[in-house]
């Protein structure tokens, strides 16, 4: 096939002839079928501007995202055929979907509520002066100020839609993923420093062998010294998951059990219905991409990453289309893409038409299939 003819027919410039010529040549062999997808894949990254073959081949591995509207198929039918068990895309930046959130807020025992997000720097103090936090854009930090000497509750939620940092007084980083919140005190006093968290947080822990470090995760505590790992633990979900990046944890069994030790690149995993804890190797990458703005899919299941999105979107999506169900997901995307040119994306593979309206996805049977 003229690679010329291909070019014009993703850029929507193909003549009626030449259209089904493409389609003649992509049924002609299941080579041609994977050629196509990868040309269409490759053309679905680039820029808003027509690339040519010679272009696009030498300039494949540093495309950028694409910053245009996907147009939908003429003959969506006949690219039905070519889906595969799983989609392989990445986006980089576009601007986000603006749709309205609420606030990053901490909330005190004194009943005081502070609103977070877009906050510039100033420090938030107790009701008597003391000091508490340095709040600046998207962080809060407990080290920066003389904290004061008596434990005080802290109290952080962070919407769906957004992620947020918070400096415990330690210097421990947290890094809490959009939907969930953090209890911690101001400052550490006992012999321990304990934490809560609710939905998802990765922490970079600061080393004290005087002062373990534990989370609270529902039924789970997660004890270390010094370390990096990712705890997921969301209410809406029937697992706790804990994955190391980097030094060691143990895992306090719910049922009293000899704590379950981890080394970097493990995982454990604890299914809050059955209460079954265990441990497995797993590649970290994934479960951690979300602190570094991405979402990486290994053969993810539609449902799962709905869910994700809604978290991050702030969306409601219900999905009227049930083989859709049945569909799983690879590869990378960047979490500041806009939610519909995302959509439009996952069209390009997978066959559905959805409605957005007032934050509400609805995905339905495409008008392409009888």
């Amino acid at each position: 096939m003229d690679t010329t003819i291909l070019y014009k027919y993703l850029n929507n410039e193909a003549s009626e002839a030449e259209t089904q010529a493409v389609f003649a040549w992509i049924a002609a062999s299941p080579e041609h079928k994977r050629e196509f997808m990868r040309l269409k894949t490759a053309w679905a990254l680039t820029a808003e501007l027509p690339m040519d073959a010679a272009t696009l081949k030498s300039d494949r591995p540093q495309l950028s995202a694409p910053v245009k509207k996907v147009a939908l198929w003429k003959y969506a039918a006949i690219l039905v055929l070519l889906l595969g068990s799983a989609l392989t895309w990445y986006i980089a930046h576009t601007p986000g979907m603006p749709i309205a959130a609420p606030e990053v807020v901490l909330e005190l025992p004194d009943a005081a509520t502070y609103t977070l997000e877009g906050t510039a720097s100033t420090q938030i103090t107790t009701s008597s002066g003391e000091p508490l936090a340095q709040v600046s854009e998207a962080q809060i930090d407990y080290s920066a100020p003389k904290a004061a000497g008596t434990a005080v509750p802290q109290h952080i939620k962070v919407p769906y839609g957004k992620t947020y940092k918070v400096v415990l007084a330690d210097g421990t980083r947290v890094r809490l993923n959009a939907g969930s919140s953090l209890r911690f005190p101001n400052v550490f006093t006992g012999t321990t420093r304990e934490v809560a968290l609710t939905g998802e947080g990765f922490f970079d822990v600061a080393k004290n062998a005087e002062k373990p470090f534990k989370v609270h995760a529902g039924p789970m505590t997660i004890a270390v010294l010094g370390t990096r790992f990712n705890v997921q633990a969301y209410a809406d979900t029937q697992h706790i998951a804990t994955t190391l990046e980097e030094g060691s944890v143990a895992i306090e069994d719910p049922q009293g059990k000899e704590a379950l030790r981890l080394v970097p690149g493990e995982m454990a995993y604890y299914n809050t219905t059955t209460q079954e804890l265990h441990k497995q190797q797993v590649d970290v990458a994934p479960k951690i991409a979300w602190i570094y703005g991405e979402l990486m899919l290994d053969d993810t299941p539609s449902g799962e990453l709905f869910k994700t999105l809604e978290r991050h979107y702030n969306v409601q999506i219900t999905n009227r289309y049930t083989p859709l169900e049945e569909q799983h997901f690879s590869g990378t995307l960047k979490l500041d893409a806009d939610i519909e040119n995302l959509l439009q994306l996952l069209q390009l593979d997978t066959a559905f038409d959805y409605r957005l309206e007032d934050g509400n996805i609805t995905i339905t049977k495409p008008n392409t299939i009888n």
